[in-house]
């Protein structure tokens, strides 16, 4: 598994998919959510007007990007209510979110879901529950996951600048905890400058180069 982390933002990914979370409770939207409503010129807000979208629990839907952000296509995924919201209950929600994005048949997948003080969820704690979670899904005992889709997975962290260095943390103690159980990979794109003891990983075609965060 491949985790690639950015200091730009999710609109900027070059991916399948762009997951994005919001609250059942919560107006306007906030965060990721937020920031795509207003790239797509206040469609999602639209959607809540016309109830189409609520934000509950384990909702799911799928719209194209139609080119304003990078990501291909975005899932936007209801978190319920602000008050239940929590690193166990994200813990949960990975085999869900997993067997949908299974069924889109995509394997680069930038996750964004809603992170800030007041919600007690940190950007960099997230990303490692996340990673933990979706290699919980590899146990045979428990799910029926196509374990080489999921070992095969491009996951992209993309929260800014400021959130970087706590997500490469996060990723890394994941990478460290899951270390006998999956081959994980970090890279980091659009770094100009690289440290001495970095391995800098070829580009496919047509593809920006990464640097190797060991």
């Amino acid at each position: 598994m491949d985790l690639i982390l950015s200091k730009e933002r999710v609109d900027t990914q070059e991916c399948d998919v762009l997951v994005a979370g919001f609250f059942q409770d919560e107006r306007p939207l906030k965060g990721s959510s937020g920031w795509i409503d207003w790239r797509l010129n206040g469609m999602l807000s639209h959607f809540l007007i016309e109830n189409r979208l609520t934000g509950d629990w384990k909702e799911t839907t799928l719209i194209p990007s139609q080119g304003r952000i990078a990501p291909k296509l975005i899932l936007l995924l209801g978190l319920g209510k602000v008050k239940e919201y929590s690193y166990l209950r994200l813990r949960e929600l990975c085999p869900y979110l997993l067997e949908t994005l299974k069924k889109l048949n995509v394997f680069n997948i930038c996750l964004s879901l809603p992170y800030e003080e007041r919600l007690n969820v940190d950007c960099g704690k997230l990303a490692e529950v996340l990673i933990e979670g979706i290699a919980d899904c590899l146990d045979p005992d428990q799910y029926l996951f196509d374990e080489k889709w999921i070992r095969g997975l491009r996951l992209f962290f993309a929260e800014g600048e400021e959130c970087f260095q706590e997500i490469l943390l996060g990723v890394q103690t994941a990478k460290s905890i899951l270390e006998d159980r999956l081959d994980i990979r970090i890279f980091v794109s659009s770094e100009r400058h690289l440290e001495e003891d970095q391995q800098v990983e070829p580009a496919s075609p047509g593809r920006e180069s990464f640097s190797l965060k060991c």
